[in-house]
């Protein structure tokens, strides 16, 4: 009786979750291809003949998934009736990190400046050095490209 609940349960957690494409992290993808291949009721020798290999490498491909291509992976899971689908989540939104480092070539750019108007015992002031800070960052961010990444700290 308790193997059956616990096996329901499973059941509708791993359907409700592929269902509902919901993104998994990759070091979490091992986990639930085991998982699949559990509540379909597959051995990994069953798993491995429908892949034509040994059982062997369905459980290398388990224990160390982070080590497979894609296209075996594909496999894998074609095998269980699935089709893999991947997304790239970023941290911080693109537009936010586009900012962020034009802020920083920004401060680059001024800092060899007014370090060399120091030699020269020439002080502009703040107020010229923030004005100047938020134009030279509205030009990159008008057309931002590959100098934002050059010299990257």
């Amino acid at each position: 009786m308790h193997k059956s609940y616990f096996y329901d349960l499973k059941l509708e957690q791993v359907s409700s979750s592929i269902e509902k494409k919901a993104l998994i992290p990759i070091d979490k993808l091992s986990e639930r291809l085991k998982d699949v291949r559990a509540v379909l009721g597959m051995t990994q020798t069953q798993l491995a003949k429908r892949l034509k290999v040994r059982q062997s490498v369905v459980s290398r491909i388990e224990k160390n998934l982070e080590t497979c291509s894609l296209k075996t992976i594909e496999k894998v899971v074609r095998a269980l009736g699935c089709r893999l689908m991947c997304s790239i989540v970023a941290d911080v939104s693109l537009k936010e990190q586009i900012k962020a480092r034009a802020a920083i070539v920004a401060k680059n750019i001024l800092s060899r400046t007014y370090s060399n108007m120091a030699m020269e015992k020439q002080d502009p002031g703040q107020k010229a050095y923030d004005d100047q800070l938020v134009k030279i960052i509205n030009d990159l961010l008008s057309k931002p490209g590959a100098e934002l990444w050059e010299d990257e700290e």
